[in-house]
């Protein structure tokens, strides 16, 4: 049966015709057998159900004579559709007719559009009469599959029918009780609006719009509104009489039609192919956009047969197509051909082009066709031609092992290579043609497994495939694959085989990785001796730096506070050589990382002189600070880092200075990046200076100006290596100014982040923590605590029991040697926080915390890290097994006293304390 939208779809005259004329679908009628087929919009406006053609008889005009005998007289037609003899109302429509052929039949599109009384002159008899006229009007107001709605001026809906209630899923009361704007799209009320009101002035008799209702479940239906106004005898506004049609299918289908059009246009781009036509009637030719584009014409130009015939210049072949279009016309033979055609623009290019015929009354009336824009292919086919050849030659002459068979494993090429590799006794010529296993009768059936799988598509491969020829006294490792190979016509041709003699290649990586195994294992090596020596190193030193301290501060008024401030001096230069061997490992293996976080500029660089300034005081030099005002206070780096770089750049000014003075200068530079401050800092001396053929090497690991300054200074020639990389990190570069004799300048410019967060705030943040620190101050001294040291080191022990006396006036000191010493002092005595230690024997502090947490009452219990390791992941371990805090080796007592504030809840202990009392 046909099917009116597949009829359409491929002719856009037709769809544009329905889109613009067929507010309630659309008709097709078959002249030849008299049958119309409707849409299944129009199907709906009927309240048709079936997929049923009808005869044309049913369609009459409002005098009630046939169709049939108006269609050739009027373009738009008033008339009704009427299945049923006795019901002379029907379905009233404004019929729209377009003729058009299909394969030499004729067809009439009859769009269905609003039914208009104003469009004709008089009414038919049946409806002048009043009461056939309110019969009908009420019999059509309730059972019509037309929307119907009546409300007063005052906006009261006075009445429904059916079929709108359905529609918006009310009950006819429910509805009755809703205003205009409940159930009007809102983007859709203004415009209504405006129309009612020029409906009220009597400005129009009547308005159509189309509009979306909401529905009770508020999704959108599309409609056209048809509203009119029923006044009395003194022209006062009575009634509205809304007529509504329900649209939402034709939209949809409306929709659907466009984006079949706009796929199929784009198809057409895509593919490169566009349409032509010729009618025979008019001799009135058409191209389409592609037709033009392929031909490199205007889009105004006008085309006709005979200067289409003119793009082909090639004598032989405009005869060609001009004997095929004779024909077409003539004898309606279609064809389709492949020819060169030069375009508008003197452009060589190849197409396809395809010719059908239109018949009326079996005489052609139309032809019609495609081209298609075949240039690219036709270069492909030429470029696989000629690719073919030099595969085949490249099989032919390649310098590996090659051989390419068909489906039943003949040869058809192959290599020298191949048969030199396998020692065949025949030629090329003799080899082609002949099967592969007759070649090897030898082959296994796990090879033949392979082969077959490569010929039904498998791509096989292996990278090392290690066995023994026979009468080898080693193993040969060859590397293999096979790969399908595909016919021009498509399907599979054959299998490509490959091999390579790959032994030699496969010795020197074993060796490789070897070397490499070796290699890990003496960095894995080194660095846990650098983590052993670093613990050894750091756990006398602690002692040393820390009974220092104690030393200088019970001897202030003392020479002998001096001789401790020098001890301690000199055990933290042995440290500061120690953290250089250590951050040079971590450089060498890539793994120097930085720590980002906001930090006082200012606050830093004093830091960093007040360390050096011992040294500097020893020696008789000033060491002077200059810093530009307009640098922030707070900004975005690593302050350990940046201190790092400073302390190896005093300390090498300090050394190589004999008198004068060192100059620290930070100054603010221009940056492009308003969200970052670029600072230049430097360090200038007035020492022996550095020749300028000796100013790169410095900068090398182990090396320093000469031997001489070795010698004479000291040091480890590590400092400016570290400083480097580490302003590498920083995206600095360390620079260097020097003359013999005059001193040096060592800069780098940095640029800052700026935080993220209100500096204002940040003193008001400072000031709070000063009143609290001074809170906990005072409660310290109220209330006993009770610590926990985890040590092995006995000096170490002493050390941290020195410190914490002097930091709380009353507290209780528990001791354990190792973590499972400490698992039991603390079930029996439940101290208040622990101090442990890492590496101890029997237990070490990690096993120790992971035993204590699993404890009720050592889930909160704060424990700090005391540890002489600083390797890289050390910290990040400590926190993984529960530890809350971390302290490194040589152990600072001021670092310590702020930890104990910290963690210690001085304020819960007072409460306590006063409650026990």
């Amino acid at each position: 049966m046909l099917n009116p939208i597949k009829l359409i779809t491929n002719k856009p005259e037709l769809c544009d015709f329905v889109f613009e004329k067929g507010v309630f679908g659309y008709l097709v009628w078959d002249t030849s057998i008299g049958i119309i087929y409707p849409s299944a919009v129009a199907k709906k406006s009927m309240g048709l159900t079936l997929d049923q053609p009808f005869p044309v008889e049913c369609i009459l005009t409002l005098s009630g004579s046939n169709f049939d005998t108006e269609v050739n007289h009027s373009d738009s037609i008033l008339g009704r559709i009427c299945f049923d003899p006795s019901n002379s109302a029907g379905f009233p429509f404004l019929f729209h007719t377009k003729e058009f052929f299909e394969l030499g039949r004729k067809y009439i599109l009859l769009a269905l559009d609003v039914f208009f009384e104003g469009k004709e002159k008089s009414l038919p008899p049946i409806l002048q009469s009043a009461e056939i006229s309110r019969d009908l009007f009420t019999s059509s107001f309730r059972y019509s599959n037309i929307g119907m709605e009546i409300s007063n001026p005052h906006g009261e809906m006075i009445e429904v029918n059916p079929i709108f209630c359905e529609w918006l899923g009310y009950e006819r009361e429910e509805l009755k009780k809703k205003t205009l704007s409940e159930f009007t799209h809102p983007d859709d009320l203004d415009l209504e609006l405006s129309y009612l009101e020029q409906l009220n002035r009597g400005l129009i008799p009547s308005f159509q719009i189309k509009k979306r209702y909401l529905t009770k479940n508020n999704q959108s239906i599309w409609t056209i509104l048809n509203k009119s106004i029923i006044r009395d005898n003194l022209g006062n506004p009575i009634y509205y009489l809304s007529q509504i049609l329900n649209i939402t299918d034709s939209i949809q289908s409306e929709m659907e039609l466009r984006s079949i059009s706009r796929l199929l246009d784009q198809m057409a781009n895509l593919a490169k192919i566009g349409g032509w036509e010729l009618d025979l009637k008019t001799n009135q030719a058409n191209w389409t956009h592609v037709t033009k584009r392929i031909h490199e014409v205007e889009e105004s130009y006008i085309p006709s047969l005979e200067t289409g015939l003119q793009f082909y210049h090639d004598e032989e072949t405009r005869n060609q197509i001009t004997a095929a279009v004779q024909d077409l016309i003539t004898k309606g033979k279609e064809y389709d051909l492949e020819l060169e055609m030069v375009t508008a623009k003197g452009n060589q290019t190849w197409i396809r082009t395809i010719g059908r015929a239109e018949y009326e009354n079996d005489k052609v009336v139309k032809i019609y066709g495609i081209i298609q824009d075949i240039n690219e292919r036709k270069k492909w086919e030429v470029a696989l031609a000629s690719q073919t050849a030099i595969l085949w030659s490249f099989v032919e002459h390649a310098p590996a092992a090659v051989a390419m068979l068909d489906q039943e494993m003949r040869y058809v090429a192959l290599s020298q290579r191949w048969i030199d590799d396998y020692k065949i006794p025949m030629t090329k010529e003799e080899i082609i043609g002949k099967c592969h296993y007759e070649i090897f009768p030898n082959i296994g059936e796990e090879w033949k497994k392979i082969h077959s799988r490569g010929l039904q598509g498998e791509v096989l491969k292996k990278d090392e495939d290690i066995w023994r020829p026979p009468g080898w006294d080693k193993d040969q490792v060859i590397q293999w694959e096979i790969r399908p190979w595909s016919l021009l016509s498509g399907g599979i041709g054959g299998i490509l085989m490959f091999t390579r003699d790959i032994t030699e290649s496969y010795e020197t990586k074993l060796e490789l990785k070897l070397a490499k195994e070796l290699a890990e294992n003496a960095y894995n090596a080194k660095s846990e001796f650098l983590a052993n020596m670093s613990h050894e190193i750091r756990t006398p030193l602690n002692g040393i730096i820390g009974y220092s301290d104690l030393l200088a501060e019970t001897l202030l008024d003392s020479s002998y506070s001096e001789y401790a401030q020098i001890v301690k001096q000199s055990a933290h230069t042995l440290l500061n050589i120690v953290n250089d061997i250590l951050d040079f490992s971590k450089a060498e293996a890539g793994k120097l990382q930085l720590a980002e976080e906001p930090n006082d500029l200012k606050k830093s660089i004093l830091e960093a002189i007040k360390i050096m300034d011992i040294q500097a005081i020893i020696k008789g030099l000033d060491i002077r600070l200059s810093i530009d005002e307009s640098i922030q206070q707070t900004l975005m780096f690593d302050s350990n880092r940046l201190r790092q770089v400073m302390l190896n750049l005093l300390g090498n000014a300090i050394k190589f200075t004999e008198k004068g003075m060192i100059e620290c200068r930070l100054v603010r530079i221009n940056s492009e990046n308003e969200k970052e401050v670029k600072v230049r800092i430097s360090v200038k001396d007035t020492g022996i200076g550095i020749a300028k053929e000796n100013q790169k090497k410095i900068f090398d690991s182990f090396t320093q100006e000469d031997f001489s300054t070795t010698r004479r200074f000291g040091g480890t020639g590590l400092g400016l290596a570290i400083c480097k990389q580490l302003l590498s990190l920083m995206k600095s570069e360390l620079k260097l100014k020097s003359e013999v004799g005059e001193g040096s300048e060592f800069y780098f410019e940095i640029p800052f982040r700026i935080p993220e967060f209100d500096q204002s705030l940040q003193s008001d943040v400072a000031e709070l923590d000063l009143a609290n620190q001074k809170k906990l101050e005072s409660k310290r001294n109220e209330v006993t605590v009770k610590i926990l040291i985890v040590e092995d080191n006995v000096v170490n022990m002493g050390l941290m029991k020195n410190f914490i006396k002097r930091i709380l006036s009353d507290v209780i000191i528990l001791e354990a040697e190792n973590g499972e010493e400490a698992v039991k002092v603390f079930q029996k005595e439940l101290p208040h926080v622990i101090l442990m230690d890492i590496q101890m024997p029997v237990k070490n502090g990690y096993d120790a915390t992971i035993a204590i947490r699993k404890l009720n009452k050592g889930k909160k219990i704060p424990i700090i890290a005391v540890t002489a390791g600083i390797i890289a992941g050390e910290k990040e371990k400590c926190f993984e097994v529960g530890m809350n805090d971390y302290l490194s080796k040589p152990v600072q007592k001021e670092n310590l006293k702020q930890l104990l504030l910290k963690w210690i809840d001085f304020e819960d202990l007072s409460i306590k304390s006063k409650q026990s009392s």
